[in-house]
């Protein structure tokens, strides 16, 4: 038996001490779930991305969306983002930008499940336009001055590993891509950083926040990559990043289909089982093709990646079909159950609500689509 598959029967046996009760009590809390971090740090789940010279289980990217989707089908949403955040935002941006200080500073963290990763890209007035960020970092003395605001960041609120991205210098010659720069920090380390959580209904068991940089001193050390090279760095990380979610919603999809499927198995209302009708039959039999295909865009952009590739098509429009065929699963999954779907306790509308973040984040599906008008089908810009 391979490693992988060894990976893959561990992850399975380890899904039978977290059921999908200790997500739905995790959600209602908004609780992290650091018991199952621990245990994924244990199986080398964290370090899925980090190279065996760090210690780490350095499999190709072909294989960790495989697992990513593996892991979503038997927990869901949140379980499969804690392994994106580690491998997509931890361990990939380190080991291909990193200098040697870094990796040898953070890998450790990645491997033990202190990190909690995190990429603070997005504010409240730039939105999804990554080039109109307005937090800043000035040159001050031996390192830089940072000052911003940050909104929709996962996990910021107990982070020891976060990708900062701030501006630098105003762009050249109309380049608005020019002058941006990834800060790679321990907020633990540095004054002026504060959070704001969220009270949100997407992924409450991980929370999401606000962000304030206020005067928070840097050292030139913490530079990731090159200054003023962000925005290049920043594709490689947001390929992966909507590759991974993908998986993380074809897994979930997955987790739902089973679960409706089962359900109109059983339930039977006029004498006979649901399932044995077309109009729940159908839904459900369009959502396994949608999901199916959606899967092969996915695992095209991962090989790709893992050739050195571009994969940039793959990856946004992996995103954009997952999220649409994840949720057609989703809201046929609330139609099988009925009124039990909005029972807390069946776990149907936790997924439904973690679901339905896809289609808005990372990448909204207008701009999925006006990636693939414009730089596919060489149609006018129209962002």
């Amino acid at each position: 038996m391979s490693e992988f598959s060894l990976i893959e029967e561990t992850v399975r046996e380890t899904a039978k001490r977290f059921t999908e009760r200790y997500w739905i009590e995790k959600d209602k809390a908004a609780q992290f779930p650091k018991e199952f971090l621990d245990e994924a740090a244990r199986l080398g789940l964290t370090s899925l991305l980090v190279p065996a010279e760090y210690n780490g289980v350095n499999i190709k990217v072909g294989d960790y969306v495989g697992l990513v989707r593996l892991v979503s089908s038997l927990h869901g949403v949140a379980a499969g983002d804690l392994l994106m955040a580690y491998n997509t935002f931890g361990a990939h941006p380190l080991f291909t930008l990193g200098s040697n200080e870094q990796k040898r500073k953070f890998a450790e963290r990645l491997i033990t499940g202190e990190a909690n990763p995190c990429v603070a890209v997005t504010e409240p007035a730039a939105g999804s336009d990554t080039l109109s960020v307005s937090t800043v970092a000035e040159r001050s003395g031996d390192g830089y001055t940072i000052r911003g605001r940050k909104i929709w960041i996962t996990m910021s609120h107990i982070t020891r590993q976060m990708i900062l991205v701030a501006r630098t210098s105003s762009p050249q010659s109309g380049r608005r891509s020019e002058g941006l720069t990834l800060f790679l920090i321990d907020p633990h380390e540095h004054s002026g950083i504060r959070t704001s959580r969220i009270d949100d209904i997407a992924l409450r068991a991980l929370g999401s926040c606000e962000v304030f940089f206020e005067d928070v001193h840097v050292p030139r050390e913490a530079v990731l990559g090159e200054e003023g090279k962000g925005w290049r760095a920043l594709t490689g990380i947001f390929n992966l990043e909507r590759l991974s979610t993908a998986s993380i919603s074809l897994g979930t999809a997955e987790l739902l289909l089973s679960k409706a499927v089962e359900h109109a198995k059983t339930r039977v209302v006029f004498g006979r089982p649901i399932g044995a009708n077309q109009a729940v039959q159908f839904p459900l039999a369009e959502g396994k093709v949608w999901l199916e295909a959606a899967w092969r865009l996915v695992r095209d952009g991962a090989e790709k990646m893992d050739r050195g590739e571009e994969c940039a098509f793959e990856a946004n429009g992996g995103a954009l079909l997952a999220a649409k065929s994840s949720n057609m699963v989703a809201d046929a999954a609330m139609q099988v159950f009925g009124g039990m779907a909005f029972a807390q306790d069946t776990g149907i509308e936790l997924h439904w609500r973690n679901l339905r973040l896809f289609r808005v984040g990372p990448v909204p599906e207008e701009l999925a689509l006006s990636y693939v008008a414009h730089n596919i089908l060489k149609l006018p810009r129209s962002f």
